[in-house]
């Protein structure tokens, strides 16, 4: 896959346009962008019909929105509060499975010192592999391997699983997290939420579990209101400690 070089915001409507290419002549519905002004760098170009663009060197936030989609992504409401909960920083050796399309580990291997991810599904390996090649992430590792049989890693700072047997996994995580390390579990419904706490055991303690909602507001002229359509119910979290 071939990585993204720029990108181009159009002035007058914010729309956004991925160049993989600088070297060729960019066409959009707005007019076409010369090789020459897409390599000269940052700033404001202008198409073939005078509309203008800002030429930005893309960031890791530009390039999630170009992933490779396979299953359903964690969204940013529920990446953010892991983030948020557990403090993951450029120390942290991380493990994850159940990478899926990758939006939730790759988030991860933007901020953390190393992750490595496990995936048994072949079709969602291969749709990480090309998501790693195409945000450059060099922090990470892909394995094809079942982490119900286990995890290798040791020391690990905090683990994440989007499973749908999570409690499979808890003495194996208990093994390979560092004192005070993070155990976070993503599932779907409730009946996977309590047989999951049902199931904690050893050193592994649930500290909380929550679900997030996302409302936008509609905020033109004199209009002030949510947007109709609200982003409730994605998944619920467990966030939990080695004690």
């Amino acid at each position: 896959m071939r990585k993204i070089e720029k990108i181009l915001i159009h002035q007058k409507t914010g729309k956004k346009f991925f160049v993989k290419d600088c070297k060729e002549e960019f066409h959009t519905n707005l007019g076409i962008i010369a090789a020459k002004d897409l390599s000269s760098g940052k700033g404001i170009v202008e198409s073939s019909k005078k509309e203008k663009f800002l030429v930005l060197e893309p960031t890791f936030a530009d390039l999630w929105e170009n992933l490779v989609r396979g299953p359903q992504v964690m969204i940013h409401k529920d990446v953010g509060m892991i983030i948020a909960k557990t403090g993951v920083n450029n120390t942290f050796k991380v493990v994850d499975a159940g990478g899926g399309s990758g939006s939730l580990c790759f988030s991860l291997a933007n901020i953390c010192k190393e992750i490595t991810v496990y995936e048994v599904n072949p079709e969602h390996y291969g749709i990480l592999a090309k998501n790693k090649e195409l945000l450059g992430l060099n922090n990470i590792v892909l394995k094809q391997e079942n982490v119900y049989d286990g995890i290798e890693e040791e020391d690990v700072d905090l683990i994440t699983l989007d499973l749908p047997e999570p409690w499979k996994v808890i003495k194996h995580a208990e093994k390979a997290l560092v004192n005070g390390g993070w155990l976070v579990i993503y599932l779907p419904n409730l009946t996977q939420v309590k047989q999951f706490i049902d199931s904690v055991t050893g050193r592994i303690k649930v500290v909380e579990t929550l679900e997030l909602m996302e409302r936008k507001w509609k905020i033109e002229d004199k209009i002030m209101r949510p947007e109709f359509e609200m982003l409730g119910h994605t998944g619920f979290l467990v966030f939990c400690r080695k004690l």
